[in-house]
Order: structure tokens, then C-alpha cells, then sequence
């Protein structure tokens, strides 16, 4: 099911690529949802509900988030500057 909603999700960001200021909030629910998936995925780890290896894709899920979080563009500015620079 995971895998799934990640393929999905990543056909959508490599689309986004060609655009990334006008997709800003994909890209923020991506870095976003990786953090709470790795949150989620280590308490499972920790409480021994599942295997401690899982604890590899806590780490790489961070890295994503991380990532996508300083490679995202900057919010646009409301003023913009005239051709003429006047």
C-alpha cells in the first residue's frame, strides 16, 4: 500500500520539477509527510513492534525531508519589480 502512495507521489514531484515555485505545497506536504512517516516508523522500532532495521528508513525518510525543505524555493515576494527598474 506504501509503495503505492510513493510511486505516486514521486510521479507528481518529478512533474513538479518542471515548475517548483508554482508547486511549493507538494513539495512541503512531501518533506512534511516523510518527517511523520519516520516519526511513526521509529516508535514502531523503539516499542519493538517492528524490526530495528526499520530504523534504516528513519533515516533515509529524514534525509528526504530534510532535503526537500532546503532545496524548495523561496516563497515568492508580493511586490514585483517593473522592467524598467523604476
Amino acid at each position: 500500500m506504501m509503495l503505492s502512495l510513493y510511486v505516486t507521489l514521486g510521479i507528481f514531484l518529478l512533474v513538479s520539477v518542471r515548475n517548483p515555485s508554482a508547486n511549493r505545497s507538494l513539495i512541503a506536504f512531501t518533506a512534511w509527510s516523510s518527517f511523520a512517516h519516520a516519526a511513526v516508523m521509529s516508535y514502531q522500532a523503539f516499542r519493538n513492534l517492528v524490526a530495528r532495521g526499520e530504523l534504516l528508513g528513519v533515516a533515509a525518510l529524514n534525509v528526504i525531508g530534510v532535503a526537500l525543505i532546503v532545496l524548495a524555493p523561496a516563497k515568492p515576494s508580493g511586490e514585483r519589480v517593473s522592467a524598467a527598474g523604476v
